[in-house]
């Protein structure tokens, strides 16, 4: 039910519009971010096949209003930088160092770089009567790249493969995007489920996801090798990959270490505590508080995982502090998922974080009035935050503070309701507070 559900496709639309560099950086943006983020939000949410969403947006040409998957080309509009960020994030291959020199440990030459970079020679653009957008289209001609150090023309080719002869009437990213979901490449697929992987477990069965190579060999490659070939077979079906990977045995495994595998951080004998993303983390701060967090020009109720793209982190202090990225790199590393100071700091005293535990309508108000018993208020907050009951201890720590009287600074008591929905927030802040809460675990 989960992966046919919108939130399926809230969140991981989040994940790749991030990756693929939806950014605001002029409010002339506002039209094709929005547009782009719905496009890889429905394509995810119908199910489409991995092998044709890249198609579509490797290959896309039109405006933004007719094919929103142009939009990639308004962020990447360089051949250079197309070509490595298309070999990065679709192939797990990092081409950057051979723009320049042949590595003398790894394989990729110039000519590598430059026939890759032939794809997108012929990448046209026109200026539409909407400011800042383009219409992108294929120029007829002879697709190829000048490789600047030799000063020969570099024909399109695929990391050392030959995709035939390409007319000057056709599309070369058509032929680029048929290479990349053949059946017999080595990267596409294993750079999809590598990355998925790690999504789940904190670290790839190739470590950078995106540094695929012979040097740098994966931890457990039948693993990855049998992964793959359940992608391939399954013909590229990004949910099934989702399904597959949280079935698993390794996925569902404790992550309480005990003496034979505390050491292990790269086999996966148990399971690896991950630190909430910041949108999560604040859907969740939201659904536990019963606050709702508002963001300009979207309908209310829009959860922070839906965001369509970075221009809201500027006025989220929360989304900041937690690392929400910028979308301005292909790299997963942008985004921050590690625990910080920072992040402690504001959970503990931030504005935004006391108002949300104070609302009028939030969950310590409405525990109030219910005139639920303590007992019965314990186990909806832990419900709420953990999904599961407190154990006895838990209980009577939390029973016996929600019953506590509460004075004033000068020391007077403080009214009985005033008193009951104070003890409440507090609870609530001191859940939030606990690694239970703000980990994958």
């Amino acid at each position: 039910r989960l992966l046919s559900s919108p939130d399926y496709a809230d969140y991981f639309a989040n994940k790749w519009t991030t990756l693929l560099k939806n950014r605001r950086d002029a409010n002339s943006d506002i039209t094709s971010n929005f547009a782009f983020h719905a496009w890889i939000r429905d394509s995810l949410l119908e199910n489409k096949s991995y092998d044709a969403l890249v198609r579509e947006l490797l290959a896309a040409t039109g405006t933004v209003i007719a094919n929103p998957a142009v939009a990639w080309y308004k962020r990447v509009k360089e051949p250079k930088q197309q070509l490595e960020d298309v070999a990065q994030l679709f192939l797990g291959v990092r081409m950057q160092c051979a723009q320049c020199h042949h590595h003398p440990f790894e394989r990729w030459s110039q000519d590598d770089y430059y026939g890759f970079a032939a794809f997108f020679s012929q990448v046209g653009r026109k200026p539409t009567s909407v400011a800042g957008e383009d219409l992108i289209f294929h120029k007829r001609g002879l697709a190829g790249m000048k490789n600047i150090k030799s000063g020969k023309t570099v024909l399109p080719a695929a990391l050392g493969d030959s995709v035939g002869e390409i007319s000057p009437d056709e599309d070369p990213r058509l032929h680029l995007a048929t290479w990349m979901a053949g059946s017999d490449n080595p990267f596409f697929a294993k750079a999809v489920v590598n990355r998925y992987w790690k999504h789940f477990f904190k670290r790839g069965l190739i470590e950078p996801e995106d540094d695929i190579r012979d040097t740098n060999p994966p931890t457990n490659p039948e693993l990855l090798a049998a992964l793959e070939d359940h992608f391939l077979s399954s013909r590229y079906d990004l949910k099934e990959l989702v399904r597959v990977i949280t079935r698993s045995k390794a996925y569902q495994l404790s992550a309480q270490p005990n003496e034979y595998n505390v050491a292990d951080h790269q086999n996966y004998s148990r399971y690896y505590p991950r630190r909430l993303q910041a949108e999560v983390m604040l859907d969740a701060i939201d659904q536990l508080s019963g606050a709702k967090t508002s963001f300009a020009n979207l309908p209310a109720g829009t959860r922070a995982v839906a965001l369509p793209d970075n221009s809201y982190n500027k006025a989220s202090p929360f989304l900041k502090v937690f690392g929400r990225p910028e979308s301005s790199s292909v790299c997963e590393c942008e985004r921050v998922q590690s625990a910080s100071l920072a992040q402690s700091l504001h959970l503990m005293n931030a504005s935004d974080i006391k108002s949300k535990l104070a609302t009028s309508s939030g969950r310590a108000a409405t525990l109030v009035k219910d005139k639920a018993t303590p007992d019965e208020q314990v186990d909806v907050l832990y419900q709420a935050a953990f999904s599961r009951k407190p154990t006895d201890e838990e209980r009577k720590i939390a029973v016996d503070y929600l019953t506590a009287p509460r004075t004033d600074k000068s020391g007077k008591p403080v009214n009985e309701s005033i008193a009951a929905r104070d003890n409440l927030q507090d609870l609530l802040w001191a859940l939030i507070n606990t690694k239970e809460f703000l980990f994958n675990h």
